[in-house]
């Protein structure tokens, strides 16, 4: 379950906005629950500006009760794209693909969560002022 793979992945610099959108079996694009949740977050990004990882910290006990599912994942750097959740940190690590990370983007942000059947479907995270709080992460 934990292995996920995102099947959309929009990242808009200039907004702070990253939508991702996973695989459902059952075709479904109706959320069948929603959550809406201030967040502080991380975005690794690779040389070309496409988000490798993110970093969804400070959930509300309701959210990691809801994500509960991925927290027996078995996600790694080296892994493919998946979905981890460390519950005891109210943390989501949302990995989207491997690759030398070059730069770092940090700070409060919003995140959306759409769920179908219990299962994450669509993750919506807005960082507010993206640019402004840009880490070099050179290697």
């Amino acid at each position: 379950m934990s292995m996920i793979k995102p099947i959309e992945v929009d990242w808009q610099q200039e907004t702070g906005r990253l939508h991702i959108r996973y695989e459902h079996s059952d075709g479904r694009h109706t959320p069948t629950h929603r959550e809406s949740v201030p967040v502080r977050a991380v975005l690794d990004l690779d040389g070309d500006g496409r988000v490798l990882d993110a970093d969804v910290k400070g959930l509300t006990p309701t959210v990691v009760q809801r994500l509960a599912l991925y927290s027996c994942s078995s996600v790694t750097e080296n892994s493919g794209p998946g979905i981890s959740l460390d519950a005891d940190a109210a943390w989501l690590w949302l990995h989207l693909r491997k690759g030398p990370r070059d730069r770092q983007l940090r700070g409060d942000g919003h995140v959306l969560l759409d769920f179908r059947d219990g299962l994450l479907a669509e993750v919506t995270l807005t960082l507010h002022d993206a640019g402004s709080r840009t880490a070099e992460m050179r290697c």
